[in-house]
C-alpha cells in the first residue's frame, strides 16, 4: 500500500513538471517584442541624432525596459521639462512604440525619415534640441496624435504632406527657421485644436482652408512676416481659447 501511494505522488509530480514546462514553453513564445524594422528604426535615429540613449535596444526592449533609457525630469504640474520618455503599445504578441518624448537633450543632426517608419506612433516631441534640416514629407504617413517640433533648427517650408495626418490634434513648431507660405492642406486637419509656429520666417496669407479648423483652441502665428487681412472664419472657431 505504502509503495503505491509513494508511485502515486511521484506520478502527480511528473504531470506537474509536464504542466509547469509547457506553461513556460507557451509564455516564451509569446512574447511582446519589437518588430525588427521598429529596433532597426530607433536604432537609426539614435545614430543620426547622436544620441546614447537607444544604443542597445533589442527587440525585448518594451518588456524589459532594456535600452530604452527612461530618464525624466517633470514640472510642478506632472508634464516633462526635459529627458527621454518611450512607451510602448503592446498586446499578447507583439508592441509597437506609441510615443517618442526627447526634450531638451541637445540633440543634434538632421530630423531623421527613419521616424516614419515607426507606423503605430502616435507623439513625437523633440521640444528643445538642435535638430536642423527639413520636416521630412514622409511623415504624412504617420497617424500621429502630436508632433511637437519646438525649439530647434528646422529650416525650409512645413510640407503640404502633414495635412495628410487627419489624426493631428497639435502641430507644435514654435522656435524654429521654417519659411516659406503656410500650407492649404493643414485645413484638411478635423481634430487639430493647437497650432503653434509663432517665431518662424512665414510669409504670404492665412489660407482661406483654415477655416475648416472649427475645433481649434490655441492658435499662435505671431513673429513672422504674414500679411493680409485678419479673416472672418475665425469668429466660427467657437472653441477658440487663445489667438
Amino acid at each position: 500500500m505504502e509503495s503505491s501511494r509513494r508511485a502515486t505522488a511521484r506520478f502527480k509530480f511528473f504531470i506537474l513538471i509536464l504542466f509547469l514546462s509547457a506553461s513556460l514553453r507557451e509564455f516564451g513564445s509569446s512574447a511582446q517584442l519589437l518588430p525588427d524594422e521598429e529596433v532597426e528604426a530607433l536604432g537609426l535615429i539614435a545614430s543620426k541624432l547622436q544620441y546614447t540613449g537607444w544604443s542597445t535596444v533589442a527587440a525585448d526592449s518594451c518588456s524589459t525596459g532594456r535600452g530604452l533609457n527612461q530618464t525624466i525630469t517633470a514640472n510642478d504640474r506632472g508634464l516633462i521639462r526635459f529627458g527621454s520618455n518611450v512607451t510602448c503599445n503592446c498586446n499578447s504578441t507583439v508592441c509597437h512604440i506609441s510615443i517618442i518624448q526627447l526634450k531638451g537633450l541637445n540633440l543634434t543632426g538632421v530630423l531623421p525619415e527613419e521616424f516614419a517608419n515607426l507606423t503605430f506612433l502616435r507623439e513625437l516631441d523633440l521640444t528643445r534640441n538642435y535638430i536642423n534640416g527639413t520636416i521630412p514629407a514622409s511623415f504624412g504617413r504617420l497617424r500621429l496624435s502630436i508632433l511637437s517640433l519646438l525649439g530647434n533648427r528646422l529650416s525650409g517650408p512645413i510640407p503640404e504632406e502633414i495635412g495628410d495626418i487627419s489624426t493631428l490634434e497639435e502641430l507644435i513648431l514654435e522656435d524654429n527657421l521654417l519659411t516659406g507660405p503656410l500650407p492649404r492642406n493643414l485645413g484638411r486637419l478635423p481634430r487639430l485644436r493647437r497650432f503653434l509656429v509663432s517665431a518662424n520666417n512665414f510669409t504670404g496669407t492665412i489660407p482661406t482652408s483654415f477655416g475648416n479648423l472649427t475645433n481649434m483652441e490655441d492658435f499662435r502665428i505671431d513673429g513672422s512676416t504674414l500679411s493680409g487681412r485678419i479673416p472672418d472664419f475665425i469668429g466660427n472657431w467657437t472653441r477658440l481659447d487663445r489667438l
